[in-house]
């Protein structure tokens, strides 16, 4: 017995049926037709939809936490007038994320140009409000301070830090909210410029750091054509101090947030900054200031404060530094 012979009689492209002729043992024709659906249903094609959109919303969901390249958490506050403030112009809203994020760019491209310039493995970045007592908002203490804390993944070499903001940022600028967020953005900023500056492993002079910390926090608001000087020290130096910056004075010179800004546009192609940062990625030496910029830094210190019209600030408002 022979299989039966089976020849397509016709398929309409639009059509939702197609008919076969099946021939049988007698040459009789035996035609069937089959039915489908050539377009899904309208619920279908929302699911699809659906689909994609969810796939979309994750791809930039992990693009944008890759982007960031470190955990941010930024805890609320609560209870008393200051961590209300914060919680309401800086926690609810995701402000602090976002200022923290874009200081942290800014400064990167500062210090981080290329490959070739090591940076820290930050795991998490903490943002809080500083432990207080009530009514202690004292603004001669720091902004904010940075602490680094030795996280157990990566193989130690990774660190969490945690950034915290004094409660006088939110009490002591009476004039409003503005004034706040303005105050608060920039303490971020200098904190931010803290966490990702090297320290020769605590050897730099803290003169070199402070005034590498105002140049960047200035670079990261924006503020290219004037930095400012370091703030006068709100207490005394003690007498060996005192000596010691004395001696400094009389044998180097004077190291500024302004003077950064004027070195790091001295060396052709800029780079001051980003290799006087390396250079104190492990140690520090007092030719770091001049392999940073390539030739020797005094002499243009010192026609950068004679061309300024500067003479040689007292010892609570100047910073020196081995040049």
């Amino acid at each position: 017995m022979e299989a039966p012979l089976l020849l397509p009689i016709s398929t309409g492209a639009c059509s939702s049926s197609s008919s076969i002729a099946v021939f049988d043992d007698d040459d009789n024709i035996i035609t069937t037709t089959s039915s489908s659906s050539s377009s899904p249903s309208a619920g279908s094609i929302a699911a699809r939809y659906l689909a994609v959109l969810a796939i979309a919303a994750v791809s930039l969901f992990a693009q944008h936490e890759a982007s960031k390249g470190f955990r941010i958490d930024v805890l609320s506050a609560g209870a008393g007038a200051a961590g209300r403030r914060f919680d309401l112009l800086f926690v609810s809203n995701g402000r602090a994320e976002r200022l923290l994020l874009r200081a942290s760019r800014a400064v990167e491209q500062q210090l981080f140009p290329d490959a070739s310039f090591p940076r820290r493995r930050l795991a998490r970045v903490t943002v809080r409000l500083m432990a207080a007592a009530v009514g202690d908002h004292n603004l001669s203490a720091a902004d904010a301070t940075v602490d680094a804390i030795a996280a157990a993944r990566g193989g130690g070499d990774q660190f969490d830090y945690v950034i915290s903001l004094n409660p006088g940022l939110f009490s002591g600028y009476g004039a409003g909210e503005e004034d706040v967020r303005a105050a608060v953005a920039r303490a971020l900023r200098r904190a931010v410029a803290r966490m990702w500056l090297w320290d020769g492993r605590g050897a730099a002079p803290a003169h070199v750091t402070e005034s590498m910390v105002e140049y960047l926090a200035a670079m990261a608001d924006g503020a290219a054509i004037e930095v400012p000087c370091l703030p006068s020290s709100s207490s005394s130096p003690s007498p060996a101090e005192e000596e010691h910056v004395a001696a400094t004075r009389r044998t180097h010179c004077v190291f500024s947030a302004r003077l950064v800004k004027h070195l790091e546009e001295q060396r052709r192609g800029g780079g001051f900054v980003a290799r006087l940062n390396r250079a104190m990625r492990d140690r520090w030496s007092d030719a770091a200031v001049d392999a940073a910029l390539g030739a020797p830094a005094r002499p243009i210190c010192e026609a950068f404060l004679a061309a300024a019209g500067q003479r040689r600030p007292s010892v609570d408002s100047t910073v020196a530094a081995a040049a």
